[in-house]
């Protein structure tokens, strides 16, 4: 199943209570940079962070981080960062916040995903932006083979294109 797919499947995750959350879904440590063998299903619980994210509260966003630094850090069953949640949810500001607290920009999910693949897939010009401009790997193929482009929203198509065409040109210039 593509990406485009699992993004019209994807349910809403449900939150679980604030203080309360269920370790069995999140592990700490950053996702693996390599693929994994793991299927795709929804998560049923996820951290108060991924919460606050999903939810566009800033607010309670701000707190968790404040409160519990290594929350960032956390990866649900699916292999999802925090960063991944952001970009999902178009979440710019929080994404950022995630970017300066260290959180891998190249994480993959368990599907192979780059949070640059949600981002696209969901149309979120400024997000994509965000990700490029952190160094995310704007061409890598996720499980299924694709990459951010071939997942791509319309909204954002072109400028991916352009980021892709940029990040190409400052390569070749770079190895001169």
């Amino acid at each position: 199943m593509n990406l485009n797919q699992r993004r019209r499947e994807r349910p809403r995750m449900e939150r679980t209570s604030k203080g309360n959350d269920d370790e069995s879904d999140v592990s700490d440590g950053e996702a693996s940079s390599s693929s994994s063998s793991s299927s795709s299903s929804s998560s049923s619980s996820q951290t108060t962070l991924f919460g606050a994210i999903e939810d566009g509260d800033e607010e309670g966003f701000l707190a968790c981080v404040r409160d519990d630094p290594e929350s960032v850090r956390k990866v649900n069953k699916n292999g999802w960062t925090a960063i991944h949640q952001a970009a999902y949810s178009g979440e710019h500001a929080m994404l950022k916040k995630l970017i300066e607290c260290g959180v891998d920009v190249n994480a993959r999910c368990a599907d192979g995903d780059l949070a640059v693949h949600y981002a696209s897939a969901q149309g979120e010009k400024k997000c994509v932006e965000i990700l490029a401009n952190a160094g995310s790997e704007l061409e890598t193929k996720d499980n299924d083979g694709e990459t951010p482009l071939d997942v791509s929203h319309v909204k954002v198509r072109e400028l991916l294109a352009e980021l892709i065409v940029a990040a190409r040109r400052a390569k070749a210039a770079a190895a001169m």
